[in-house]
C-alpha cells in the first residue's frame, strides 16, 4: 500500500492503518531497532511504542516521507531505551558506530550547547544534501541507521576499504565545514 494512503487512513483514524505501517515497515523497524538493541523484547517494545506514536502524532502532523517518519521515531525510541537500559556496556559495535561520529560534533550538556547543537544538525543537514548520493546513503546507513560496515559495502556494493574511506572523508569534510561555521569539533 502507497505511503498517501496509510497516512489518509490514519488522517480517519482507521485502525487498519497500523496493521499496514507492519505489513509494508516492520523488518525495516526490526532492522534499524537491532541496529541499536540486542534484546529481542526490546525491539518489539519500541515497536509497539513506535505505532503508539505513529497513531498520536498522524493527524496533526503530516509526514512528507513515511518510512523516514517512521525510521526517526524507532531509532529515537531504540536509543532511549538504550540508555535506559544501559545496554551501551552490551552493544559495542553501535557505541564504536557513535564514538566515531561523536568525534565530529559537539557535546550537547546545556541550554547554550543544546541550541549549538540544534544549529549543527541543521548544517549537517544541509552538509549531507551536498554530497553526492552514494556518499550521503554511505553515510546515513552507517550514523543514522547504525549499519555495521560490511552491512553497509553490502548493501551499496562497494568493499569494506571503500566504505571506511568514504566515511573518513565525509567526516573529515564535515568536520571543516562545521569548523567553518564557527561550531567548535
Amino acid at each position: 500500500m502507497k505511503d498517501d494512503k496509510i497516512i489518509e487512513m490514519l488522517f480517519e483514524r482507521k485502525e487498519n492503518a497500523l496493521r499496514e505501517v507492519e505489513k509494508e515497515y516492520l523488518g525495516f523497524c526490526h532492522t534499524v531497532a537491532s541496529n541499536i538493541l540486542s534484546m529481542r523484547e526490546d525491539r518489539e517494545e519500541c515497536i509497539n511504542d513506535m505505532l503508539l506514536a505513529l497513531w498520536n502524532n498522524i493527524p496533526p502532523e503530516k509526514p512528507d516521507c513515511l518510512k523516514s517518519y517512521i525510521a526517526k521515531i524507532i531509532r529515537n525510541l531504540s536509543l532511549k531505551r538504550s540508555r535506559d537500559a544501559n545496554v551501551w556496556k552490551r552493544s559495542a559495535n553501535f557505541l564504536t558506530t557513535g564514538d566515531e561520529f561523536l568525534e565530529t560534533i559537539p557535546d550537547t550538556r546545556d541550554l547554550c550547547e543544546q541550541f549549538e547543537a540544534a544549529r549543527a544538525g541543521r548544517i549537517i543537514n544541509d552538509f549531507l544534501e551536498t554530497l553526492p548520493e552514494h556518499e550521503c546513503d554511505v553515510f546515513v546507513l552507517r550514523y543514522y541507521y547504525g549499519e555495521e560496515i560490511l552491512a553497509v559495502a553490502e548493501d551499496m556494493g562497494f568493499t569494506e576499504g571503500k566504505v571506511k574511506s568514504i566515511l573518513f572523508r565525509t567526516r573529515q569534510k564535515l568536520a571543516e565545514k562545521l569548523t567553518k561555521e564557527g561550531i567548535i569539533v
